[in-house]
């Protein structure tokens, strides 16, 4: 039987108090929205977030976001985005690390404080824990590749992570968010998967974007023991 993984990104709740950028549309309600849709996919084995849990880097936003999707999956494992703050995000949801039976899932912080684009190093530093042969669940809140060429949405040192998974030989999954978009690439064999917000969409076109508060949802991940994947986006 596969590991049943459910990715959520960019939540972006906020704590009492805190204006968000789209005051007319609820990132409550609508990661409410998102689960009650998911449910009908349900069991989950284990539930992750990559990034931007909270809008302002409230530790009551991040215990809010992790009180709602609880119920959800026995695990719940989450890694900070731009708008986090890494250590509130590590308090709230401990470790991003898990043994999924023969899988092996670890988190990066890509995030850079006082910065919109994240780095890659810390993903090459998470691989490095795991043995090459070994398959490997990855969460980053940046994507290694982007449907945008905007530099909020790039990595500026992607070749030494393109380079670091071409040279594994084990099956790798990294799951990200921040383009609040799905996608997925492959870099050698590995996949490259991206999960949409759960609180508005965005669609990329070159440097630019526009805004498409309906284009939310989750994707879900199956991890099979002999290290094949199945992959699907939940629209929310």
């Amino acid at each position: 039987m596969p590991v049943r993984l459910l990715q959520l990104s960019d939540t972006h709740l906020s704590g009492p108090g805190a204006v968000p950028n789209f005051p007319d549309v609820d990132p409550v309600q609508r990661l409410e929205q998102v689960l009650n849709v998911v449910a009908a996919h349900a069991p989950f084995d284990v539930l992750v977030i990559t990034g931007d849990v909270c809008d302002d880097g409230s530790p009551e936003a991040a215990r809010t976001v992790r009180d709602l999707v609880a119920p959800v999956a026995p695990a719940v494992f989450a890694v900070p985005g731009n708008h986090d703050h890494t250590d509130v995000i590590a308090d709230v949801f401990g470790p991003p690390e898990a043994e999924l039976g023969p899988w092996q899932l670890v988190g990066a912080a890509t995030n850079v404080p006082g910065r919109v684009a994240g780095i890659a190093a810390p993903v090459v530093d998470a691989l490095d824990t795991i043995h090459p042969d070994r398959p490997a669940v990855v969460l980053a809140h940046h994507p290694l590749r982007s449907p945008s060429t905007h530099e909020w949405f790039t990595l500026p040192d992607a070749d030494v992570l393109e380079q670091r998974l071409l040279r594994r030989t084990g099956p790798t999954v990294l799951l990200s968010g921040h383009t609040h978009q799905p996608g997925a690439a492959r870099v050698g064999s590995a996949r490259l998967l991206g999960a949409p917000s759960t609180w508005y969409g965005l669609r990329h076109d070159g440097p630019d974007w526009t805004v498409d508060v309906g284009l939310t949802g989750a994707r879900i991940v199956e991890l099979f023991p002999d290290g094949t994947t199945a992959t699907q986006v939940v629209s929310g």
